[in-house]
């Protein structure tokens, strides 16, 4: 059963920042996955992990996004946090982050090393952005540019008028909101086809 991963894009950048600046391969949502750690029959996934061979340490890092974690600094512990869908105050997912951040390192004792960072000091401190890739594919850039093909590179006109045609092509639409068919083709000869979006090769 895969777990759903929930990182953003300033944690990303936070981990490949380190991993540059220390010439270390964080494991993380973009490379490898996030790491998973199995406690008491829970799994926990950290935002990155990283193990030092030399020094037999494992490092722990967590990105937390002050408005999912009750940043004491940008809300009162009072505040409820609308997006939860258990309407948790600020101080409560505040407590929750410390707790699970507890447990983890319990577990990982005694060579372990947690690294954190609230959302709010990653933005003072400005990291750089160290790979422009990093950022999520948005499909809608494939409506942008077009697609030609070199029908005749050279003709010699005498007496004749060149003209260009351009056709506004469907083909990027079609990607982003129709369906294709997969894998090999399956033959049916004793079923209703009505019910299934097919193409069909008749006789």
């Amino acid at each position: 059963m895969t777990i759903k991963e929930v990182h953003s894009q300033k944690s990303i950048q936070w981990l490949e920042y380190i991993s540059l600046e220390y010439g270390i391969m964080i494991q993380h949502a973009k490379r490898a996955g996030e790491k998973k750690l199995f406690i008491n029959n829970k799994c926990y996934k950290v935002d990155g992990y990283y193990y030092d061979r030399e020094n037999k340490m494992r490092n722990v890092y967590e990105f937390y996004g002050c408005y999912w974690h009750g940043c004491t600094k940008c809300y009162s512990p009072e505040e409820i946090c609308k997006k939860d869908r258990n309407k948790k105050t600020m101080k409560e997912l505040y407590d929750q982050t410390k707790e699970r951040l507890k447990t983890i390192e319990d577990y990982l004792k005694p060579n372990v090393k947690i690294h954190t960072i609230w959302e709010c000091e990653f933005d003072q401190q400005k990291y750089p952005e160290v790979d422009p890739h990093l950022k999520p594919i948005d499909k809608r850039d494939a409506f942008y540019g077009g697609r030609t093909e070199t029908i005749q590179l050279y003709n010699n006109l005498s007496d004749l008028k060149g003209r260009y045609v351009d056709f506004c092509s469907l083909y990027p639409s079609v990607n982003k909101y129709c369906k294709y068919p997969i894998g090999h083709p399956i033959t049916y000869t004793d079923i209703s086809v009505d019910d299934y979006i097919k193409i069909i090769i008749s006789e």
